[in-house]
């Protein structure tokens, strides 16, 4: 990951001024995880293939 995509990765609270990761971290292996919306909404890691299934009641809080 380049300088400039480090963006994509971290939003910034002006208000606190923290820097807070947008996506989750994967519980095996510590590293970041992707959203994908289709064919199901789902977490997943790249790296270990470790998978989380997001139900309807979670999809509607994010």
């Amino acid at each position: 990951m380049g300088k400039s995509m480090a963006y994509r990765r971290y939003e910034y609270d002006y208000k606190t001024g923290k820097i807070v990761l947008k996506n989750k971290v994967c519980p095996r292996c510590g590293r970041i995880m992707a959203y994908h919306k289709v064919p199901v909404p789902r977490w997943y890691c790249g790296y270990c293939h470790y998978t989380e299934f997001i139900s309807e009641k979670k999809e509607k809080k994010r």
